[in-house]
């Protein structure tokens, strides 16, 4: 701003790149911290209770310029009576944004949809919804989908590696630290959740983020 104010532009493309490096720098050692707190066992939760139709809201804001700026078109879909979950908001923020992100990267001149919806524990339920469900009658689901470039079944089966991506040639063309995934993983499991993932190469991705609608802290009981 000041060499702008002063009339330096020359020094402006250089002061931006300093700038971006800054910043990507700052995201790699906060996700470095965070996995080291996780797999350390100090992570810590602050659950309460807000509305889901709001948090919605305040992360289309934020990933909307995200979304646009390939080109993509951004629908959401989330009931404005879907009510309330107790849970740890920041993880809820810090999880949709990383998936919501993820989608736009890969994503050009296509369509990233984020669906959120509530839905009943299914009696005799078994498997992963049965766990989630263990203390609720209810799970929270958000579900991010794409029409980007995809993944095959060995790239998916790596997708959650901390430091991993799908190949090279991906980490090449779209950057990133590849803790994103992981770090979401770990924190929709400490919730209770899970994070998991549907994609076809050249098709698309579809990542669903389940929680319980009251997350327990089982560590406080």
């Amino acid at each position: 701003e000041e060499c702008g104010d002063s009339g330096d532009d020359d020094y402006i493309p250089d002061l931006r790149k300093i700038h971006t490096a800054g910043r990507h720098l700052l995201t790699l050692i906060s996700g470095i911290l965070d996995l080291s707190k996780v797999e350390a066992g100090r992570m810590t939760m602050f659950l309460e209770d807000f509305d889901i139709a709001a948090i919605t809201d305040e992360v289309r804001e934020v990933v909307t310029p995200l979304v646009e700026k390939n080109g993509n078109r951004f629908e959401v879909e989330c009931a404005a009576d879907i009510g309330s979950m107790r849970a740890d908001i920041v993880k809820v923020r810090q999880v949709l944004y990383n998936v919501l992100s993820n989608a736009a990267k890969f994503t050009e001149q296509g369509t990233v949809r984020l669906a959120v919806s509530r839905w009943p524990l299914a009696a005799g339920s078994s498997g992963a919804d049965s766990a989630l469900g263990t203390r609720n009658s209810e799970l929270i689901r958000f579900a991010v989908s794409d029409t980007g470039i995809g993944m095959t079944e060995e790239q998916m089966g790596r997708l959650f590696e901390a430091f991993s991506q799908a190949d090279a040639s991906t980490t090449r063309r779209f950057g990133g630290t590849g803790l994103g995934l992981a770090l979401s993983r770990s924190f929709c499991r400490m919730m209770g959740g899970d994070v998991t993932v549907e994609s076809e190469a050249g098709v698309g991705s579809t990542f669903t983020v389940t929680l319980p609608s009251e997350v327990v802290d089982e560590g406080a009981v």
